[in-house]
């Protein structure tokens, strides 16, 4: 795989957001829907800001960062031997653009 860049890391969490149904409550069990709806909205935000496109404020901006931080480790995307092995090239992926973003947020400060 190349070198991450904004483009590949935007276009991987958008991938990421519909492949783990963040959009969709009936998916999840309703006590945990609230901080994927969280997690969701701050990947969205961060997309934005990849793109070229920043706007919020300062407080977005640090939720976004905790939120992305916390999300690989609070689902497992850091435990390998926890992914499906059919889909294990695109979490890896998937995780390596959180871990990118996050780094290219906490810039933004």
């Amino acid at each position: 795989m190349a070198v991450m860049d904004n483009i590949q890391a935007a276009s991987l969490i958008e991938a990421w957001i519909k492949y783990y149904e963040m959009d969709e409550p009936k998916a999840w069990e309703p006590d945990e829907y609230p901080s994927v709806k969280d997690a969701c909205k701050s990947m969205r935000y961060a997309i934005q800001i990849l793109r070229g496109k920043p706007s919020g404020t300062a407080a977005q901006l640090k939720e976004a960062i905790v939120n992305l931080d916390e999300f690989p480790e609070e689902h497992s995307m850091d435990e390998p031997e926890e992914w499906e092995k059919e889909n294990a090239a695109f979490v890896k992926q998937a995780l390596e653009a959180i871990r990118y973003t996050v780094d290219v947020l906490k810039k933004q400060k």
